[in-house]
């Protein structure tokens, strides 16, 4: 039997290993008042607060489509997290910002991040660190760029199904 390394298999055994760390090292689990995408949400508005930042913006950044922006934005204004104001370029469009409340939520997910990143990094020269993001952005770019890949076909059943 043949053993394949899957770079995708890595990314999602790292991926789980990092959220596993992240809620562990916290002291209240914060996944009661947000989900890890309204966190990623919420961190992303905290370190931009110096733009006006609309639903398109976030959807663009956290690669994630139309209608579950709308649906994370509507559940974090109704938390109290953010509010929606008129944009002053254009009216029509709602700027978003986050909430005194949702910046102190931040503040100790960075302190958790902080910790965390330490652990992981740990051993890394710079250069390695820098040719992993570096081929990370590539695969991130791969990934926009080509079409999903059809499901493989199944065996046939003989008619069995």
């Amino acid at each position: 039997m043949r053993h394949e390394r899957y770079v995708g298999f890595e990314i999602k055994a790292l991926s789980n290993l990092l959220r596993r760390r992240l809620w562990s090292s916290a002291d209240h689990h914060p996944q009661g008042i947000l989900t890890e995408i309204e966190g990623v949400l919420i961190g992303y508005l905290c370190h931009n607060q110096n733009r006006e930042l609309y639903q398109k913006d976030l959807e663009r950044a956290l690669c994630i489509r139309s209608s579950t922006a709308s649906r994370l934005l509507t559940r974090l204004e109704a938390q109290g997290l953010i509010y929606r104001s008129m944009g002053v370029k254009d009216a029509r469009m709602k700027r978003i910002t986050p909430t005194p409340m949702a910046q102190a939520l931040n503040e100790e997910a960075e302190r958790r991040i902080a910790a965390t990143e330490a652990a992981l990094t740990q051993g890394l020269s710079a250069e390695e660190i820098d040719q992993f993001l570096a081929t990370a952005e590539k695969l991130k770019r791969n990934l926009l760029r080509e079409p999903a890949a059809p499901a493989p076909e199944r065996p046939d059943s003989g008619g069995l199904e």
